[in-house]
């Protein structure tokens, strides 16, 4: 049964920009300030030219995706060369396609095809999160100019891609593909596109009508647990539901109809998949079996979502951001490095930005006198990994310097004051 928005908006949290917003129905709770260590605050003004220079990256890294050959593990002289190869193809690329270049593909090990080419959920993923970076920089002037062409290039290339690939197609999903990340983030591009007038009149019908698609593909493709997975179809995957279930949000908020017993049941299954210390299961099959390490980087984006929907407190919030900040050296010694799931912890590179990016959002429902401290030492963490050219990267690849910076764009922009 659907349901309007109004009648859902309580039981839904708001979107990927969420930490703009007051929690949806959660009960007040008495807190204790934190303790965490205070960090050296980093000057405004640094911030805000860092975020300048990592946009301006972001306007130069757009490309027209030529399909390329999957990269394995490689020794580490090997892989060194061939990133210092990759980056000059890369550079080429986009030099040759300026000012008609469409999408900012996210790069991973997972390929798909005959030619093994970069899935289509990652293509739509990628370049949306990328237009949420853009959009959250405060660009101005000629900058904005070119970001507003930029982003229309993407959305009318998104919008081709939801109609023509089959990896993007409506399901019912089985076992392992990423096509709900390209559904949800496809939501989210669209919604900000129409928000902020990159898309007027028919072509904003359009994407009305495609949102509406997504949120149906959304829902064929949830998993016997409830909630949403991209590694099957059994279970829930906190991570993957948690940004979900936001991006659902925001979509109910624009007056778009949701499924509420979709929403009920992805609510329960992050519910089922955590342990009292905002410990939550890579699958959750698999609750009890991990340590808050290998949680450290989805306990803020789950809680979060859970916490705007009123199931969750201030306190266990408060529990998941420093589970993150008490994981983050384990997240570090996987960042960059070769490989996925990796022992003891399980922690994949690509958790590393991606976790930083909700834990942001999840301070900024901390209470007020909190914030600051905490908005200080994830900027310190963020800036401590850094590279020389002002843009951040936890992937072998390349490529994946856009996602990431994005992603660090819109942590170092969180803060609604």
């Amino acid at each position: 049964m659907k349901t309007s928005y109004a009648l859902l908006i309580a039981a839904l949290p708001l979107g990927f920009a969420s930490s703009s917003f007051a929690a949806q129905g959660a009960a007040p709770v008495e807190v204790v300030p934190s303790e965490a260590p205070a960090a050296e605050p980093i000057d405004e003004s640094e911030v805000d030219a860092a975020v300048l220079q990592a946009a301006r990256f972001l306007l130069s890294s757009q490309e027209l995706y030529v399909p390329d050959r999957p990269v394995g593990s490689l020794p580490d002289d090997e892989l060194i060369e061939w990133q210092e190869n990759e980056m000059k193809r890369l550079q080429s690329i986009r030099e040759e396609s300026k000012g008609t270049a469409s999408e900012w593909p996210y790069e991973g090990v997972y390929r798909v095809g005959p030619d093994g080419r970069i899935p289509g959920g990652y293509r739509v993923g990628g370049s949306a999160i990328v237009v949420e970076g853009l959009l959250a920089a405060g660009l101005e002037g000629k900058d904005l100019a070119t970001a507003r062409a930029a982003i229309q290039r993407t959305v009318q290339f998104v919008m081709e891609l939801l109609d023509s690939d089959p990896t993007l197609s409506r399901g019912p999903k089985k076992g392992y593909d990423v096509r709900g990340w390209g559904h949800a983030y496809g939501i989210q591009l669209l919604l900000s596109a129409i928000e902020h007038d990159i898309v007027e009149g028919e072509a904003a019908d359009d994407a009305r009508e495609m949102i509406k698609d997504l949120i149906d593909r959304l829902e064929v493709n949830v998993t016997k647990q409830g909630g949403w997975n991209y590694a099957d179809d059994k279970s829930v995957s906190p991570f993957m539901t948690g940004s979900t279930l936001l991006i659902l949000g925001d979509a109910a908020a624009a007056g778009f109809e949701i499924n509420e017993a979709m929403i009920t049941r992805a609510l329960d299954a992050l519910e089922a998949a955590h342990s009292d210390e905002m410990i939550y299961a890579y699958s959750g099959k698999e609750r009890g079996k991990s340590k808050m390490p290998s949680s450290s980087a989805r306990s803020s984006v789950a809680t979060l979502a859970l916490f705007k929907a009123g199931r969750r407190t201030q306190d266990d919030l408060r529990l998941a951001v420093q589970g993150f900040f008490d994981g983050w050296e384990d997240l570090l010694k996987r960042k960059s490095q070769q490989g996925t799931h990796k022992p003891p912890y399980g922690i994949a590179p690509y958790y590393f930005f991606y976790g930083h990016t909700y834990a942001a959002f999840a301070i900024e429902e901390l209470p007020k006198a909190e914030r600051p401290s905490r908005r200080a030492e994830l900027t310190r963490l963020l800036w401590e990994t850094r590279d020389e050219d002002g843009t951040w990267n936890d992937r072998i690849f390349p490529r994946t310097s856009s996602y990431s910076t994005a992603m660090t764009i819109l942590a170092l922009t969180a803060s609604a004051e």
